[in-house]
């Protein structure tokens, strides 16, 4: 405490006075600047969340008069079934590809069918949101059994047998057939 006493008392340093503080920095008072920056920032935020809001949100309205055939999922489908298996991912071996592109294809599916996010779901999510869709327990064990199959060869690197394989496209093929929304 002495030590703080004679510091405060000693006052000027090399013989030097006090001296007294700075003057405060002047400030230009024209708040004008500064308030036509904010208004543009809030506008460009407000413009970018609009535009974000209405492509996210846009619907695709299509009348009957246009003339443009939307494809059914099971239709789609089918063709990513059949490309995948006339590619030659099994002859060269590629397991991981090959199940990789029949889940998606599958998932794919799923989600224009059922309305589910099912691309955005991990397998166990997907099955919970397909028996909250009242989706039939036949076909939610056997979408458990294909993609379970092919999330073993992707995250486990699990090597099938070529015919085991084959059986994954013809298990997908199945649920299409199965849930398919009959045409009119």
């Amino acid at each position: 405490m002495s030590v703080l006493t004679q510091v405060f008392m000693q006052g000027a340093v090399n013989g030097q006075g006090l001296r007294d503080i700075k003057p405060p920095l002047e400030v230009s008072e024209s708040l004008l600047p500064h308030f036509i920056g904010a208004v543009v920032i809030l506008g460009l935020i407000a413009a970018s969340v609009w535009f974000y809001l209405q492509k996210r949100y846009q619907t695709l309205t299509v009348s009957e008069d246009e003339g443009i055939d939307v494809p059914l999922p099971h239709a789609v489908a089918y063709e990513r079934l059949k490309a995948i298996e006339t590619s030659e991912l099994l002859a060269h071996g590629d397991m991981e590809t090959y199940h990789t592109q029949v889940a998606h294809a599958l998932r794919e599916y799923i989600s224009a069918r059922y309305q589910i996010p099912a691309l955005e779901l991990t397998t166990t999510a997907l099955l919970q949101a397909m028996s909250r869709a009242e989706i039939g327990t036949e076909y939610i064990d056997r979408v458990q059994q294909v993609l379970a199959n092919c999330d073993r060869v992707k995250f486990a690197t699990y090597q099938p047998r070529v015919a085991e394989a084959s059986a994954s496209i013809v298990d997908a093929r199945w649920i299409v057939d199965a849930t398919k929304v009959p045409v009119p």
